[in-house]
Order: structure tokens, then C-alpha cells, then sequence
């Protein structure tokens, strides 16, 4: 009886364990197609209604919206796809490509195109018990064409 409760409870603690790190890689790439999809109609996510508010962190979004308008501020790429423009084939092809996790954050690498040859690292943090992204990097990986 002492083994299968100590089984039970280390299935339970892996599944939940796994279950936690889903989370955040679903959430970025739910995120991402999301954006994409935005700004490929000509929408601005920072602007137009609250969708962004579940995704992205309340601090990050409050310096993002008080930089809007002031030119010293603001950048000259994207905030959260690192590019100054997109590709054709990157809103319907978003894929997340690896994660790993550090005491600051749970980082996700997200690529974009057929070709997935734009990366993003969304920087996930949780929030009120939510993941969300805090930060994006860009991340240039250069392909070995050994592997395939």
C-alpha cells in the first residue's frame, strides 16, 4: 500500500509539473498567432480594445502604452516580433521551437514562416497565477544543415 501511494503521489507531482510548463508554451504560441493575425489587419494590439491584457504582463503594457506617441521612447522594431515588418507566411505559421526555464523567467522560443527563420524568445512570467509574456527577445539561430 506504501509503494502505490508513493507512486500515485509522484504521478500526480509529475503530471501537475508537466501540466505547469504546457501552460506557457500554449500561451505563447496562442499569443503570437494572435499578434500576428492583429497586425497583419492593419490592428494595433496596444490600441485597439484589451485582447492583449490576458497575454501580456500589466507592467509591460503600461510602459508599452506610455511610450506610444513619444518618439525617444518608442522603438524602431516591433516590440513583440523583434522585426520592423513581417513576412507573408508568418501569421499562419507560428511555431514554438524550444523553452527552457531560469529563476527570472520560463523563456519560449517562437519561430516564425514556412522557413521558421525569425525567432522570438518570450520571456513568460506569472502574474495573479497566469502566465504571462514580462519581455521578447530576438534570437538569430543559425542552422546547422548537417541536421535535418
Amino acid at each position: 500500500m506504501k509503494i502505490l501511494t508513493a507512486f500515485m503521489l509522484l504521478v500526480s507531482t509529475s503530471t501537475l509539473a508537466a501540466s505547469d510548463y504546457d501552460q506557457p508554451i500554449k500561451l505563447a504560441q496562442e499569443f503570437n498567432q494572435w499578434y500576428l493575425q492583429q497586425i497583419s489587419q492593419n490592428k494595433n494590439p496596444l490600441t485597439d480594445g484589451h485582447d492583449i491584457d490576458k497575454y501580456v504582463t500589466k507592467s509591460t503594457l503600461e510602459k508599452l502604452r506610455s511610450a506610444i506617441g513619444n518618439e525617444a521612447e518608442f522603438y524602431d522594431a516591433d516590440f513583440f516580433i523583434r522585426a520592423q515588418d513581417f513576412g507573408e507566411d508568418w501569421p499562419t505559421n507560428v511555431t514554438v521551437v524550444s523553452s527552457d526555464y531560469d529563476p527570472v523567467c520560463f523563456n519560449i522560443y517562437v519561430s516564425y514562416g514556412k522557413k521558421q527563420q525569425h525567432t522570438v524568445i518570450d520571456c513568460m512570467v506569472k502574474e495573479a497565477g497566469t502566465w504571462k509574456i514580462q519581455s521578447v527577445a530576438g534570437q538569430t539561430i543559425l542552422r546547422n544543415e548537417n541536421v535535418k
